[in-house]
């Protein structure tokens, strides 16, 4: 008995939820919005609509369609099942070899559950759900033209610091706050030079929202230029180039003292130079989410000086066409 349910369970951990809960046929529904219609699918031609039993494959499924004086191909793609896609992600964690199982077996594939052949449609290429996903958020670029000209408002919200003020100790803050403004212009179709202008800071609260300090604490911001050249890849853009960084830290003392105040308070300010590298992934014609870097390493005042600064920030950005 024993035996039995060791084998039992090797063979539900080596199974995937492809190979255990799909099968290799199932029923999908063809329906058109053309008038008196059939489909020809392989050597069969049907009436529609009609509900019909496909095998899954890896490979496209294709129709012609006929109607009044209209005769039109379209191709189905084949798409991961969602059941494969999303159902087997928990085998990635118990039994990854049961997740492998399903890239042998074409039972992880589909059509969709219905399809439309739409005589509107010039392209006549139809994707279910999983592939069209997947084509729409991660294949789909938005070209751009030379000679283009870009107005850019981002929020640099999360903002960690490490900042070394004169005559004091490093610090190391995270927080949240920043606005910035710019203008990019595309010398090339991929590629752009931008400037912008940025404030940060590192409040505590990521929203608006009164804070109660007690006893000493610390606060930092920094107001920078940026001048960067750029390159676009589909979705993805990356930028190096120069900053003009005013970095600020401060000592304060709270509200509420529960103990003798250690310290005045005191601001500091530097001003250096450095580089800016930054990173974004575009989500939709105008927004992007991305991450800035931007260490400095020239001090000009307090003093003349070579001096390890940094600003990380992660930026949601939406950037809007001025000249096409």
């Amino acid at each position: 008995m024993t035996h039995r349910l060791i084998l039992l369970f090797l063979s539900f951990v080596v199974s995937s939820c492809a190979t255990v809960f799909l099968k290799r046929q199932y029923n999908l529904d063809i329906n058109t919005n053309a008038p008196n219609a059939t489909a020809q699918i392989g050597d069969s031609i049907y009436k529609l609509p009609v509900n019909l039993e496909v095998k899954r494959s890896k490979h496209d499924l294709k129709f012609k369609l006929f109607s009044e004086n209209l005769t039109r191909d379209y191709v189905v793609k084949s798409s991961p099942n969602p059941v494969f896609a999303y159902g087997n992600l928990i085998w990635l964690r118990f039994s990854p070899a049961a997740y492998l199982i399903d890239f042998t077996n074409e039972k992880r594939f589909y059509y969709g559950n219905s399809v439309l052949l739409d005589i509107h449609d010039s392209v006549g290429i139809i994707r279910p759900p999983v592939t069209k996903f997947y084509h729409d958020y991660f294949l789909k670029s938005y070209p751009t033209n030379k000679g283009q000209i870009n107005l850019l408002l981002s929020l640099p919200w999360i903002n960690n610091f490490y900042l070394k003020p004169y005559n004091e100790s490093a610090s190391l803050s995270l927080g949240f706050y920043g606005i910035s403004g710019g203008i990019e212009y595309f010398y090339k179709t991929n590629k752009y030079v931008g400037l912008t202008a940025n404030g940060v800071m590192d409040n505590l609260a990521p929203i608006p929202a009164p804070i109660d300090y007690s006893g000493g604490y610390e606060t930092m911001s920094s107001v920078y230029l940026s001048l960067t050249d750029n390159f676009k890849l589909k979705r993805f853009t990356f930028g190096y180039g120069l900053n003009y960084s005013i970095n600020n830290w401060e000592y304060k003392n709270g509200a509420y003292q529960s103990q003798p105040q250690t310290r005045e308070p005191v601001e500091k300010s530097s001003h250096s130079f450095g580089f800016t590298v930054n990173e974004y992934y575009q989500f939709g014609r105008h927004f992007f989410i991305g991450l800035i870097y931007r260490p400095t390493f020239i001090e000009i005042y307090p003093k003349t000086a070579l001096k390890y600064e940094h600003l990380i920030s992660i930026d949601f950005a939406w950037k809007f066409r001025l000249k096409k």
